[in-house]
């Protein structure tokens, strides 16, 4: 039993007095109305695939019980798969469902069984429970009730499905100290102290290029800051980050870890470093790479498992905090003032940004300061070098927690993603392309296309997958380097041959010049976004051609010449088509120049990007002479 949980049963045991509110329930479990079971479609979204009808959370000072009813409509075949989902529960949770459908015009009902039932840990005191819902079809109203003691680590007001009705009450009880942190862009229906509920929430549509949903979905999130019992108990959990950061310190399953008493085990491997690498950044690098022997358990945790750190080390695979903390302790005995930074990744939201909130925190990188220089460490990827982070670490602020207090780092990504492709090829008039194609990627664009590599079993499954990505085009030969080395860029030579690329109309060939690459869609569909589009990196793209077009061929058209950009040229596209006697050449760049654009940035980058799209539509004529 965890301590949170233990503190639980604690208050209840003297929390039979508070006053309980009296609003009337939305719902009632298990009671399915005709209408409901009859519904087709949702009359404020008629594309909806399904709805939630309704979503009611109740907490219950006096038992200190929660409740979560859920009902779900299902109104198309696509929306089955809204049937299985999670929610927010606790490590003891009660779990009802049933799935009524209508059969001659009568419901029938399936109840939901334990195999169809999951509890998980998320981490430390947080679990979620998962549920798999039987016979659903077109047309099944779904019910589902939670019921556990404690409270939800959040509350969605909005799901990527309308819904028709959300609602949470929390009465107040005088044991426990609340923070809410309310996210999203939907107003609530009803804003009390106690209550909040949502009417006819439009779905969510997610586009490209979002950090998480999550972050811009209305919704609550919910931590306990602090329990007290008058006269007997008093714990402060996050009221503010220094509180944070001091109980981390102190925790027997964090900052206690880096004490000197454990990490004897790493004695052998300073020597080793010392013996190899002579200057301290030599030194910091040598201990980063040794360190990523410990293969990461794809676990994302602040926390060490009871194994231990030094069990981690022998075993070699581990949580982000068992090998990055493993890390800061090699560091340190080689004299390198090394902290821990504590975050939450990207598929956990943004940290609150007015309240402190030690719950939000799922990842620990290292932070290393040489000669008043800062490097920023994360062993965790084999082929991540110093001072980059994995996409799903980089995300707002982290928590640098050191021997004496903390502060806060800001991940602002200082390299790109940048990919040069280089082609150099000849047209012959039956509509053969053939030559050679050099691709360069540099900084995030190799960490890419490494971890890439990584996932085929072989180099002739990487060019089959590279010929089947790219429709008629043939590998005759192919070389490579720097796919196996951490800081290296990763050059790639391919000698190819294209078919099938080119359209013979009479006495005229058509050719797209776009053969790699080509922006032939907007990522951005949505008219309005209300949320901000972020890239991750600024990128960088550059794509030059040289094609050598057939004797008997002269050139009628080429695509235009021209050059965008936006406002402060936060974005630009260039691009240059010229001829040299028989050689065409084209020449292109596109720059992202930040990594973030608001909302009100929308428009313009959605525009900039209906150009792009628009140019490289634009083909390449010759003439039969």
């Amino acid at each position: 039993m965890t301590m949170l949980r233990r503190l639980f049963f604690v208050v209840l045991g003297v929390s039979f007095l508070l006053p309980a509110l009296a609003e009337k329930d939305p719902m009632k479990y298990g009671k399915v109305s005709k209408e409901e079971l009859e519904m087709t479609v949702y009359p404020a979204d008629s594309s909806a695939s399904a709805v939630i009808l309704c979503n009611y959370g109740y907490f219950d000072a006096r038992q200190l019980q929660f409740v979560h009813v859920k009902r779900i409509k299902i109104l198309k075949e696509e929306g089955k798969g809204f049937a299985s989902f999670s929610v927010p529960a606790a490590e003891k949770t009660n779990v009802r469902g049933q799935v009524v459908n209508l059969e001659n015009g009568v419901p029938v009902v399936t109840k939901l069984s334990k195999s169809g039932i999951y509890i998980e840990n998320v981490v430390g005191d947080v679990y979620r429970a998962r549920v798999a819902m039987p016979n659903v079809k077109v047309g099944s109203v779904i019910d589902v009730e939670f019921y556990y003691t404690g409270l939800p680590s959040y509350w969605e007001f909005q799901s990527r499905i309308p819904v028709k009705w959300s609602e949470l009450v929390l009465e107040p009880t005088i044991y426990f100290t609340l923070q809410k942190n309310f996210v999203g862009y939907v107003p609530l229906s009803i804003a009390s102290e106690d209550r909040w509920v949502a009417k006819d929430v439009p779905a969510f549509h997610p586009e490209p290029y979002i950090d998480n949903p999550e972050n811009y979905m209305t919704r609550f999130n919910i931590e306990i800051s602090a329990v007290s019992i008058p006269g007997t108990y008093y714990k402060n959990y996050s009221t503010s980050w220094e509180n944070v950061a001091k109980s981390l310190r102190e925790s027997d399953d964090f900052g206690r870890r880096l004490s000197d008493y454990f990490n004897m085990y790493l004695n052998d491997m300073k020597k080793e470093v010392q013996a190899t690498a002579k200057t301290p950044v030599e030194q910091m690098k040598k201990a980063f790479e040794l360190i990523k022997t410990i293969k990461w358990d794809k676990t994302s945790t602040i926390w060490v498992s009871n194994d231990g750190l030094s069990s981690v080390f022998k075993k070699k695979y581990g949580n982000s905090a068992e090998i990055n903390l493993n890390l800061i302790i090699l560091l340190r005995k080689l004299d390198i003032n090394a902290n821990p930074i504590v975050l939450s990744t990207r598929d956990n939201g943004l940290l609150p940004p007015f309240t402190a909130s030690r719950d939000k925190l799922n990842y620990v990188v290292a932070q290393a300061e040489i000669d008043g220089q800062t490097y920023i460490l994360d062993a965790t990827e084999e082929f991540l070098p110093v001072n980059m982070l994995p996409e799903r670490a980089i995300n707002g602020r982290g928590l640098l927690i050191t021997k004496q207090g903390y502060s806060f780092s800001e991940f602002a990504p200082q390299q790109k993603e940048r990919v040069i492709n280089l082609l150099n090829l000849k047209l012959s008039a039956d509509g053969k392309i053939s030559g050679d194609w050099k691709s360069v990627n540099y900084d995030y664009a190799a960490f890419l296309k490494k971890n890439e590599r990584k996932t085929f079993n072989s180099e002739e499954e990487y060019l089959k997958s590279v010929e089947n990505d790219n429709v008629g085009l043939s590998v005759e030969d192919y070389h490579q380097k720097g796919i196996d080395s951490t800081d290296t860029n990763v050059e790639e030579a391919f000698n190819i041959v294209w078919k099938n690329k080119m359209t013979q109309i009479g006495d005229q060939l058509f050719l797209n010049p776009f053969l790699i690459d080509r922006t032939d869609e907007n990522p951005f569909k949505l008219e309005n976004r209300q949320y901000p589009v972020n890239f991750t990196t600024s990128k960088d793209y550059k794509y030059i051609i040289n094609i050598t077009i057939p004797d008997g061929y002269k050139v009628e058209q080429l695509p235009k010449s021209v050059k965008i950009s936006m406002p402060e040229n936060t974005a630009s596209y260039q691009l240059q088509a010229m001829t040299n006697e028989n050689v065409v050449q084209l020449s292109m760049k596109m720059n992202i120049n930040k990594p973030v654009f608001l909302m009100t940035e929308y428009e313009m980058l959605r525009s900039f990007f209906d150009e792009i799209v628009k140019k490289e539509a634009e083909t390449l004529i010759l003439k039969k002479i």
